[in-house]
């Protein structure tokens, strides 16, 4: 049987063939590009093993050739005859190789054709480095990595071959290895791109093609940039009255018209516009008759008559605007808007939005976006995960009738890439269930198009009004988004669809989506507004949103006003068992901290959505202003003063979805273990049932240095029995590879320090950690203190004996080891009332918390150690245990020494905790095997533990102190092996099997 490459060989051999037979008349002027794929083109790569007829992918969202049949000629308006992809990545900006077609002619390699064919390649570089042009006769491969240049075009070819060539089978291995379904599914391009760098000749390096090696989006988001200020100017200069809002929407509104008119130009829905601006009457005048033509036409937002914009007398400096507009219509430009994926333009505006001009014409950085370090666009594959995981699940096995009924929902939407994401997913369920189910296609559904059911224009406008809502706080990231699914509406459609459209339903063909994606503060109801505290200008700032106002076909309103409920209805609520909130065991603290807990104020809803995905803002409370804080506090259990923004928006889903509904953003990891994210960990446990978490082990948004994780919740009661599963995130070219590492009771969190979601924990280990919790908490005998804090170390600190008469003695971290303390002849003049009155900051503590035996325990993690000391020193940057008046049982602080230091405890507290210092309430919640001094054997094993730690305080004493090589060997070996008795002492006192120290013992080495 022949392979694979053969059957290409011998099919491609026979093609040349037929062409070599008739040459003269196919490079003849009557032999038109239509019949050169038909009769040569398809053939070719259909012998490459692509399905470049759809003779087995009858779903038009789900084929790796998308063809576009028709033929425009011009270098700017039409798609790309060709787009490969490989299953199941179908989208546009997954594309992974563009083929342009040509009939055979002398002008093929034509410095147009050459420029065609790169700019499709272009936008999708990282998936679709290289481009080939074709007309059978020729075949040339392009790159496409640096921006479109009409001058410097001819220098983009990697390699040429003829039709000649495919006889020969070096040649045609060449060509068959690089693009056939099995080379491209093998990696073959990323190798070719691998093979062969960016240029980086001196020419580029002088500046000479400036911004060449730029990434796309980022070269647009320049000239977007530009055309902004330009026209802020333009504006300011015609009608120096305008203030900054004011330009800031002008300015936004003309840039958002003329992108949508260049869209449908390059779609060919519409004949070229921009260009023509100026023909028949003024530049602005023509925009201006053009836009109101267009609003007839499509409606929405893009074209909706402004009060000041489209007022008579309004425009810009006319010559400013006449050359943006010949900037976006030039057909040399590198921008084809029919082949920006419409994501990429998302990422594009979501930078674009971070910005705002001033009264004095000025773009400038909005400043919630310069507190946050900038704007960052959720990336493609992070959104598709997020959906096909939210969204797609809810859907799967539904018919469209019942999805109609689902409302899905971001409430942070900004520029929508998430709704954008949301939309695509369910255009391309409806697409494979009616290819499935043909006999279930509704009229009016479907439509038939080269060979395939497509959605209808009205289906997908309906599927776009019933499904899908949006909230942004921004005015302009609202326009944005609605801008955005609008073209993803029209994204297949052609000037026949949408004139059948109009002849049929004499609809405008945008639906309004008002009622959609609205423009509020997702996190602020209308009780702010209560007492009459807020301006009219704060209230705008504000933006409250009414939930039940907005979306009344999604919610109703339980009560008028809220109700009443404490955010810590009891000691379980805010405190680990036995571990206090701030780290003291006194009841009166305890009390008082509880008291501090602001009570919560909650509107409660009926309805609501089935699904809320998105990427809320991450802020931290210092950065908001105090009346918004104070809200928060008031009606966000999970929101702290030192946790984020994030937490209310994750609380607020709670309020907002259906019971049973699905709930999916990416955050800061932070809230999986940091202290001040507790409240919203308990919080989660109590209303959620944890699917999925994900954590990536690199930097998501390249520009913040945040480690960031995805989850996926179910708004249900977690059975006991229930099951998270953990997935592993490996970075990709395209994005990520996903893989379940494990399955994790949702319970084991209800028990770990804090509900700290360790997403390493393994079943072995918690049984381990599990039996060791049946122990006395350190904290529940022994008080947890701090060493001194001076305020003012040059002042109080010193190395001269007898300089004060209240000088001590005094040890620092570094000089407390394991069994050891290493005195280096310091001392703190301890004056603790000039302390205090010298610096607020100072923390001397009492003498008593010195002068006594205790254990001083270092307070690096990553060093966790600790000795015994009887009294002599005073100490800074330790821990200190000492013993509680009323303890009971009596242990010995000794026998807390040996326990902090084995094995086992270092195990315990390396996987339970993530912080970087030792923390008291962590040191507090540690436990000590239970020892039952009224049983002989109990009390003897305990006695035992403290004479081997008396040992060893003496054995590490003596080995510095050792002359002899035998001497200081002979200690050395007396640690090791006190070490290993204390170990084996302390796996008994726990009650460890002998697998259990197996296990115990080789994650310690």
């Amino acid at each position: 049987m022949m392979d694979a490459f053969e059957k290409a060989f011998a099919a491609v051999q026979s093609l040349a063939k037929d062409f070599n037979a008739q040459k003269d008349f196919y490079l003849s002027s009557k032999y038109q590009e239509q019949e050169a794929r038909h009769d040569f083109i398809d053939k070719f790569w259909i012998a490459l093993g692509w399905d470049v007829n759809h003779d087995t992918q009858k779903n038009p969202y789900a084929q790796e050739v998308k063809v576009e049949r028709s033929v425009n000629k011009g270098s700017s308006k039409k798609k790309a005859d060709y787009a490969f992809c490989l299953a199941p990545n179908f989208r546009d900006s997954e594309v992974r190789f563009f083929v342009e077609a040509k009939r055979p002619s002398k002008d093929f390699g034509s410095a147009d054709n050459y420029f065609q064919a790169i700019r499709y390649g272009w936008f999708t570089r990282r998936t679709s480095p290289f481009a080939v042009l074709t007309s059978f006769d020729d075949f040339h491969i392009l790159d496409c990595r640096l921006k479109p240049d009409i001058n410097d075009t001819l220098s983009r070819v990697v390699e040429r071959f003829t039709y000649t060539d495919y006889a020969d089978r070096e040649k045609f291995a060449r060509i068959y290895w690089l693009f056939s379904h099995e080379a491209v599914a093998g990696g073959s391009l990323e190798k070719l791109a691998e093979s062969r760098p960016v240029s980086k000749a001196k020419r580029y390096q002088r500046g000479l093609f400036k911004g060449r090696d730029t990434n796309p989006d980022d070269a647009f988001l320049e000239e977007l940039d530009g055309y902004r200020q330009k026209l802020a100017h333009a504006f300011k200069k015609k009608n120096p009255d305008l203030d900054g809002d004011l330009l800031t929407e002008v300015t936004q509104r003309t840039l958002d018209r003329l992108v949508f008119t260049r869209f449908l130009e390059d779609k060919g829905i519409e004949t070229p516009q921009v260009e023509n601006f100026g023909k028949a009457d003024g530049v602005w005048e023509d925009f201006i008759n053009t836009s109101l033509r267009l609003d007839r036409k499509y409606n929405g937002v893009v074209y909706k008559s402004h009060p000041k914009l489209d007022a008579p007398g309004f425009a810009p400096d006319g010559n400013v605007f006449a050359h943006i507009c010949e900037e976006l219509s030039d057909s040399t430009s590198p921008y084809n808007f029919n082949n920006i994926p419409i994501h990429i333009l998302g990422s594009i505006y979501e930078r674009f939005l971070g910005k705002v001009i001033s009264d004095s014409a000025r773009v400038v950085e909005k400043p919630e976006v310069r507190k946050a370090g900038g704007v960052y666009y959720t990336p493609e594959y992070i959104v598709r995960y997020i959906v096909e995981n939210t969204v797609g699940k809810m859907i799967e096995g539904k018919t469209p009738a019942q999805i109609a009924e689902l409302k899905f929902a971001d409430i942070a939407c900004g520029s929508g890439s998430f709704l954008l994401g949301v939309y695509d997913v369910l255009l391309q369920y409806h697409a494979r269930y009616y290819t499935e189910n043909p006999g279930k296609v509704k009229k009016g559904d479907c439509v038939r198009r080269d060979g395939s059911l497509h959605l209808s224009l009205q289906k997908k406008r309906d599927i776009l009004v019933n499904n899908i809502y949006g909230v942004d706080i921004d005015r302009q990231a609202v326009e944005v988004a609605q801008l955005s699914l609008y073209l993803k509406l029209l994204e297949d459609e052609t000037v026949g669809t949408t004139n059948q459209f109009q002849t049929e339903f004499h609809f405008t063909l945008l639906p309004s989506l008002d009622k959609n994606i609205v423009c509020g503060n997702s996190l602020i109801g209308p009780d702010i507004l209560d007492g009459d505290k807020i301006s009219v200008d704060e209230e705008k700032k504000l933006n409250p949103l009414d939930y039940a106002q907005r979306f009344p076909q999604i919610f109703r309103r339980k009560t008028a006003s809220g109700e009443l409920r404490d955010a810590a209805s009891s000691e379980s609520d805010y405190t680990v068992p036995g571990v206090p909130l701030h780290g003291s065991f006194s009841y009166k603290k305890k009390k008082k901290a509880k008291a501090a807990l602001p009570a919560v104020r909650q509107t409660e809803y009926e309805g609501g959505f089935d699904v809320i995905v998105g990427n809320p803002p991450y802020v931290r409370p210092h950065n908001l202003e105090s009346n918004v804080k104070e809200y928060f506090w008031q009606h966000y259990q999970t929101f702290t003063h030192k946790s984020d923004l994030y937490c209310c928006f994750m609380e607020n889903a709670t309020r907002l979805l259906k019971p049973g509904g699905l709930f999916s953003y990416i955050v800061s990891q932070g809230w999986l273990r940091l202290n001040s994210f507790q409240a919203l960990r308990r919080f989660v446990l109590r209303n959620f049932r944890v699917l999925e978490l994900v954590e990536f082990p690199y930097n998501v948004f390249a520009e913040a240095q945040v480690a960031t994780g995805v989850f996926v919740f179910d708004k249900s009661a977690a059975t006991p029995k229930h099951k998270l599963q953990v997935i592993g995130a490996a970075a990709t070219t395209n994005g990520a590879q996903f893989k379940v590492l494990r399955e994790i009771p949702q319970q084991t969190f209800q028990k770990t320090f804090q509900n700290v979601f360790d997403t390493s924990i393994a079943p072995e280990t918690e049984a381990i950690k599990d039996k060791m919790r049946r122990g006395t908490l350190i904290g529940a005998n022994f008080e947890i203190c701090f060493g001194l804090k001076t305020g003012d170390d040059d002042k109080f600190l010193h190395h001269t004996k007898g300089l004060h008469m209240k000088d001590r003695p005094l040890l620092r971290g570094d000089d407390v080891k394991r069994y050891e303390t290493n005195y280096k002849g310091e001392y703190v003049w301890y004056v603790p009332k000039r302390m205090r009155a010298h610096r607020s900051t100072a923390r001397p503590g009492e003498p008593l918390r010195f002068e006594q035996p205790k254990v001083l325990v270092k307070d690096t993690s990553s060093n966790f150690a600790c000795t015994y000391e009887p009294g002599d020193y005073y100490v800074k940057d330790v821990l200190i245990v000492i013993p509680k008046a009323d303890m009971e049982p009596n242990y010995d602080l000794k026998f807390v020494a040996a326990v902090i230091n084995s094995k086992v405890l270092h195990f315990y507290y390396r996987t339970t905790f993530q912080t970087i210092h030792v923390q008291n309430s962590e040191l507090a919640s540690l436990p000590l095997p239970t020892v039952d001094f009224s049983i002989p054997t109990d009390k003897s094993r305990h006695d035992k533990l403290v004479g081997l730690v008396d040992q060893m305080l003496a054995a590490k004493k003596a080995l510095p102190q050792a002359q002899s090589e035998r001497d200081r060997e002979f200690y050395a070996h007396k640690c090791a092996t006190l070490d290993a008795q204390i170990d084996a002492l302390v796996h008994d006192l726990y009650g460890l099997t002998a697998d259990e120290i197996k296990l115990v013992e080789g994650t310690e080495k």
